[in-house]
């Protein structure tokens, strides 16, 4: 067993009698081999250990506060001994629900202290309260003299540093913890998204203004209660200054507080009221009124921060719902769910969360939809996790492989790359077909040209020297004056720059009818640069390519379809802006081509472009959701373009200047919302139509009575309805719109 964590003097306080506190050992360890999310928290007394344990444990938990931080093997005699003993305990981390992290008193009328919640309400009940006793834990004693020494008191984090902070720091580098935005003290363990959205701002306000004493789902009973009675601490600590008239009052305005009054006769709840850790809550109520300023401060910037990110919330909520037609009496309206789902991009998936969605065999342990709707929702946090998250999106590695399967697989992808692709360029001899040579050569002067001068931005790419990462400053100036001199027509050192070439060559060869189209080296330079291997990139390219073929084939008929399609649906969703774009000469949308044809990547910086294609790729509403995250750009533009704007060359140019200027985020939310707002109004026009269907089949006569906002047209006779339009209908669809170039002969157009 590997040692990872180590924490002295954390107690367990069985009664209110500081002499039957039990001193003990917090614990987070794991077996050798396993990953690191599957790690156990075990709590041991310090009674069962001998003094030879009791010595290495003091030892190791220095060791680990250290700087080093490294782990350390664990004597398995040590959790053997402390198996049956009282109090003693141990449960995954994955496991948890949450924790909540009790600071302590600054003026040390009470101990910081941890409350574990288990996802299983039985095993809930086991886990005791851990009071931290810093005034004796040397490790936390240490650290405490260091930051004295430095006259800061606060953590890296902003907070006021006690032993708790160590324990929740380990935790957090093994598995995902969330800090609920009401709760400030409940910090959620690998939270579903349906736990982050239960405790998200908007919701938690909604059940506590409606007076909902029903627990949040996974939390047990007295869970709920003990979170609601430290959120009532935190409001008290902000009115330290205040009379102990209004700390009553505040206690009395909560909504638990109310349920107890309002129904002190019902035998329920008086055997709630009865419940000894219901009876300690006056206890902490006193204890309350001689917090530290300095305590209360800390909790009232807490405070005034959610209040801020808040009230911006409720405004940009508002702004929302009027921009895009929702506030008006339509036919279709937004669920506060649906406008909660699509505000909420504060949850990216992180190393320790994407860890935690496989088991140990390191299969998927909840639904592929499921993972998608993290992604779709939070994005993924960084390059480093989005190196192996790219390879499920992008095809590359199957969502119901293991980890065995993955790496045979991995070795299997790159003999084929490297036998099948690779060799047969890097061995060609010249083709004796005078056509096929020529156009041969052309490919590869076209790859070249385009791979030296694309992404030279970023770090990877910036530097023509043999190890791009470290260039002296002479290889620098080399570089300057070689490309200056030679006018592009100079020699690939850069190893990075290379693999594209490599790729996008090989890729010819693997798909000779397409060959190499102006554009594609910007799709792959995202895709390298993000899994940073040459023969994964190839495959993750190819897979790449089966969406975004269409957008280059010789007669362009797959990206005019999708301008086709998005000129409907800007009709639609946007018929005021689709009338003026009409009167400027620019009904076509013409404007847009180069925005979809390589999916936004010259109109945001690059880490914005990389949020924004791992979103498309989930697929999570539509496999055409790019056209929904142009139709927001419109949307977002569409003010300004119909008050200044009556010239296609001003809609052209002004469009061609959106570079830098627009924010991905707020543009991802209103795609969202246009396409649950687009769904609703097909929905509805399909069942407008139906009933007419009836009633004129019954009556021989075309009904009129079913009204459609979005879509009424005194002019419309017998044209049919937007709903029954094809290129609008696969909007709706997941899966992949896939489009072939045709069978290359010596005089295709290239």
């Amino acid at each position: 067993m590997e040692l990872l964590f180590c924490k002295s003097k954390v107690f367990v306080h069985p009664t209110k009698s500081s002499t039957d506190n039990v001193g003990g050992f917090l614990l987070i360890y794991n077996r050798k081999g396993q990953s690191r999310h599957d790690s156990t928290l075990g709590w041991i007394p310090e009674g069962v250990l001998d003094k030879k344990q009791l010595n290495w444990l003091l030892h190791a938990e220095l060791k680990l506060s250290s700087l080093e931080k490294r782990a350390m093997n664990l004597d398995s005699k040590i959790l053997a001994s402390s198996s049956s003993a009282t109090w003693s305990f141990s449960i995954k981390l994955g496991y948890l629900f949450s924790i909540e992290f009790r600071s302590p008193s600054p003026t040390g009328l009470w101990y910081g202290s941890v409350v574990l919640h288990s996802r299983t309400p039985q095993e809930d009940d086991t886990l005791p309260v851990l009071f931290f006793h810093d005034d004796v834990c040397p490790s936390t004693k240490h650290r405490k003299k260091e930051l004295s020494r430095e006259f800061n008191p606060f953590t890296s984090s902003g907070d006021v540093y006690w032993g708790g902070v160590d324990f929740r720091t380990a935790v957090a580098s093994l598995v995902e913890l969330k800090q609920t935005f009401m709760e400030p003290t409940v910090w959620l363990v690998n939270a579903t998204l349906d736990d982050l959205r239960n405790f998200s701002p908007q919701l938690m306000q909604k059940r506590l203004d409606a007076g909902e004493a029903k627990p949040v789902e996974g939390l047990s009973l007295w869970a709920k209660w003990e979170s609601a009675r430290w959120g009532i601490m935190t409001k008290i600590a902000d009115a330290t200054f205040k009379t102990g008239s209004l700390m009553g009052t505040l206690i009395r305005q909560h909504p638990l507080v109310k349920l107890a009054e309002r129904n002190g006769d019902n035998p329920y709840v008086r055997k709630l009221l009865e419940n000894p850790r219901v009876r300690e809550v006056q206890d902490d109520f006193d204890s309350a009124r001689v917090y530290l300023a300095k305590w209360a401060l800390g909790v009232k910037q807490q405070a005034d921060q959610y209040q801020r990110t808040h009230e911006l919330s409720e405004s940009y909520r508002r702004t929302l719902t009027r921009e895009l037609g929702f506030d008006s009496e339509s036919d279709v309206q937004f669920t506060d769910e649906e406008l909660n789902k699509a505000l909420e991009r504060k949850f990216p998936v992180s190393r320790q969360k994407w860890e935690s969605f496989f088991d140990a065999q390191g299969r998927l342990a909840l639904t592929v939809n499921e993972v998608k709707d993290y992604i779709f929702h939070g994005g993924v946090e960084d390059f480093a996790t989005r190196s192996e998250v790219w390879l499920f999106l992008l095809g590359t590695y199957p969502w119901d492989s293991s980890f065995d399967e993955r790496e045979q697989l991995n070795q299997t992808l790159r003999e084929m790359y490297d036998n099948n692709y690779k060799s047969k360029w890097l061995n060609r001899s010249a083709n004796p077909d005078e056509h096929e040579e020529e156009y041969w050569q052309d490919q590869i002067f076209r790859i070249e040209k385009d791979v030296k001068r694309n992404d030279r931005n970023l770090d990877i790419y910036k530097y023509n020297t043999h190890d791009a990462s470290a260039p002296d400053v002479t290889d620098e100036v080399n570089q300057e004056v070689d490309e200056i001199r030679h006018a592009g027509h100079w020699e690939i050192k850069n190893p990075h720059l290379q693999a594209l070439k490599n790729i996008l060559v090989c890729y010819n060869i693997y798909n000779p009818n397409l060959g190499y189209v102006q554009g594609m080296a910007d799709l792959l330079s995202v895709v390298y640069y993000i899994v940073r291997d040459e023969a994964l990139s190839f495959w993750c390219f190819v897979n790449f390519m089966e969406r975004m073929e269409r957008n280059f084939l010789r007669d362009q008929s797959g990206i005019r379809d999708q301008m086709l399609t998005l000129t409907e649906l800007c009709q639609l969703m946007l018929p005021q802006l689709s009338e003026h774009l009409n009167k400027c000469d620019s009904s076509n949308l013409f404007f847009c081509f180069r925005m979809l044809l390589v999916w936004f990547k010259r109109e945001f910086q690059f880490p914005d472009v990389c949020s924004i294609w791992e979103i498309l790729l989930t697929d999570f509403y539509s496999s055409q959701f790019q056209l929904f995250f142009m139709l927001a750009i419109l949307q977002r533009n569409s003010q300004p373009i119909m008050q200044n704007l009556d010239q296609f060359d001003q809609v052209l140019k002004y469009f061609n200047d959106l570079h830098d200027t627009m924010d991905w985020s707020d543009l991802m939310t209103r795609s969202e919302l246009l396409f649950i707002r687009f769904k609703k109004i097909m929905e509805v026009m399909e069942r407008r139509r139906e009933i007419e269907v009836e009633i004129s089949d019954d009556s021989g006569s075309k009904a009129t009575g079913v009204q459609l906002h979005d879509f009424d047209d005194e002019d419309n006779g017998d044209r049919e309805p937007p709903c029954t339009s094809k290129n609008l209908q696969l909007l709706l669809s997941k899966k992949l719109v896939v489009q072939r170039e045709s069978a290359r002969v010596k005089d295709s157009i290239r």
